[in-house]
This record gives C-alpha cells, structure tokens and sequence, in this order.
C-alpha cells in the first residue's frame, strides 16, 4: 500500500509546532508509514525544518487560496493548525484535497483546528445566554453552530460551518478539534507560548496590574497544549491506519478537548502572582475593566472576540474523543503551576 502524504500546517505555531515534536518523539509509528510535509512561510524557518531532516513545502500567503488549494491537492491527509478563523483558507485545503481525490481515487482527509469559544456564552453585554454543557455526540452540534451564527456571525465558527460543508461537497472527511482554553509551553521550534494568559500579561506589563473582565465566578474548561498534541495525533493515527469506526466525519465530526474547569478568578489570580514573583508588576490587586477597554487591551479592540475568549461561560465533554482512547494525563494542578512557567517566558521576551 501506498505511503499516505500528510500535510502539517501550522508547524511554526504553538499547536503545530507542539504536535510536530511530539510526532518526532512518539513511538505510536504514524510516521513509520506516512510521509510527512511542513507547510512553511518563510525560507529562513524553512531551513531550520530541512536542517532536521524534514520536507517543507513553501507558501506565499494564506489569503492566496490558489496556492493553497494546488499544494493541497498533492495530499492524502491535511492538519492545519493555523488561525481557527481563516475561512477561506481552510476552504481551499478542503477543494485542493477533494481535486486530488478525484485524479488518485484515494479517500482524503482533513482535520481544522477551532475552539470552544463557538458555544461560548455573552454574559457581559447579555447578547446570549447558555446553560447547557455539551457533549461532542450531541447530534445538534451543526445546527446550533448554524443558528448562533445567524445571531452573531464569528470567524471561528463560520470557518467551522465551511470545513464542513465544503467537505460534504468536496466529499472530504473533515474532523474539526475543539479545544477550550489551551494551557502549558509548546515544545516546537518556534512560538512556544498559548495566547490568553500570555495576552493579560503583557497587559499587566503595561498597566502595573492584572486586569478583569466580566464576573469571578464564571467559569470555563482548559487543556494542556501536550494532552490536546496527542489528541490529533490519535485522530491523525487512525485514518492513516483506515480505523475509522466510531470516528464520526462532517457533520458530526466536531472532537471536544477538555480536561479541567477554572473561574475567571481563579485565572486572574494566577497571572497577578506569577507576575509579582517574576517581577514584572508589584502588586496582586485585580483591577476589574468593561469589555471596551478589555477589548482595547487584549484583542485589537474587537469586543465579540474579547468576551467570547476573556468573559465568557462554556461547558464540553469531550466523549467521542475519549472514546477513542485519548487519555489525557495532565491535572488541575498543572493548570496552576502552569501561570508561572508562563510568566517567566513572557518576560523572557519582553527583553
């Protein structure tokens, strides 16, 4: 049988990139009968990849779809681990993969990166209200994403709503990992750092405080950037192997990846005292702002995005993943721990 080509896109990035380094030092054998590309921008990061050993494929752009949707084609198996919200793009390694199917005959594949702000609540400006926790077999997944986005369109989950249907149409088996708040140091070659908590710490490098959006008591879901690593490669290791029973696909294909739950304060109150012990601020105080300037600070002053992903409520099982046996081994504790890893190599790179 012929050897599957895989595609990683995203290897520069903090999941990619945790997700490559992972592959290269498992013994779970998905590269013993795969071959695998980088999807790279940039000669200079591109050669750092060759000088390992491994193949890359430069790109201009992902805003240049005629590109992305030719290299694609050339593939049995695409992991992008870009931006969540690049609609287009991910349309287009979606088109490429079906035009390659249609030359070759071969079953192809894609799994998209997303996240759980998609069915996150609005409790700041009262937009949406949700209490339900869902699980990712609930046979309604679609169609809520569908509704909530005629309420208030969200790149993330427009992108989502896309993969999908571009892959029913392609006739592509998409999978789309949905991981909540993303925890811990990457371990790839480049960006080892997540984006929330580094985010408001940089913040409260500027303002001498940690600042707060929205109520203490609310509460969302994490993971550890290792535990939500292994979930695609299990993901990645069963299609490559043709195990695809109890693996839902398109429409039903949407793979939950929580592990703990946290409070706003809880978070906020981790970032203040791994900030003061690393010196970058002096005081523990949490100074609580409106979703304006919370927005200004943290987002580009994009106000859905800042409640959606800093003061927000959302509740996942992630059943279907861990029915494929992903077995995620880090704890609460480790979320804890994690804020002063964290701040360390946040000021690491303010110098």
């Amino acid at each position: 049988m012929a050897r599957l080509e895989i595609l990683l896109a995203g290897a520069t990035g903090y999941i990619g990139g945790t997700i490559l380094s992972t592959l290269l030092n498992s013994k779970n054998g998905l590269l013993e009968h795969c071959n695998l590309s980088l999807l790279v921008r940039g000669e200079d990061k591109a050669r750092v990849f060759n000088a390992k050993g491994l193949k890359t494929v430069l790109f201009d752009d992902l805003g240049n779809t005629h590109e992305i949707e030719r290299i694609a084609s050339n593939y049995d198996l695409i992991i992008n681990t870009t931006p969540g919200g690049s609609v287009n793009s991910a349309a287009a390694f979606i088109k490429g993969l079906g035009n390659g199917q249609a030359l070759t005959g071969h079953d192809v594949f894609y799994i998209h990166t997303s996240g759980t702000s998609n069915l996150a609540d609005q409790p700041i400006t009262g937009a949406y209200h949700e209490p339900r926790t869902f699980t990712d077999t609930t046979p309604d997944l679609y169609p809520y994403l569908q509704h909530r986005n005629k309420l208030t369109p969200y790149a993330q989950r427009t992108a989502d709503l896309t993969v999908i249907n571009t892959g029913l149409a392609s006739s592509v088996k998409t999978y789309i990992i949905m991981p909540p708040t993303i925890y811990g140091t990457g371990t790839g070659l480049f960006n080892r750092l997540t984006i929330q908590a580094p985010t408001i710490m940089r913040s409260a490098l500027r303002n001498g405080q940690v600042l707060k959006l929205g109520a203490d008591d609310g509460d969302v879901e994490c993971v550890h950037v290792q535990d939500l690593a292994d979930l695609y490669i299990l993901v990645a290791s069963r299609v490559a192997s043709g195990d695809l029973d109890g693996m839902p696909s398109g429409v039903r294909g949407i793979y939950f990846a929580s592990t703990d739950r946290y409070t706003w304060k809880e978070f906020a109150d981790g970032i203040a005292e791994a900030m003061v012990e690393v010196g970058g601020i002096k005081t523990k105080e949490i100074k609580k702002v409106g979703l304006e300037e919370a927005a200004a600070e943290w987002t580009g002053g994009h106000k859905l995005l800042c409640e959606l992903n800093f003061g927000s409520n959302f509740r996942t099982r992630p059943d279907t993943s861990r029915s494929l046996g992903w077995q995620p081994s880090r704890t609460k504790d480790d979320f804890n721990n994690h804020f002063l890893e964290t701040a360390k190599l946040v000021m690491e790179t303010q110098t």
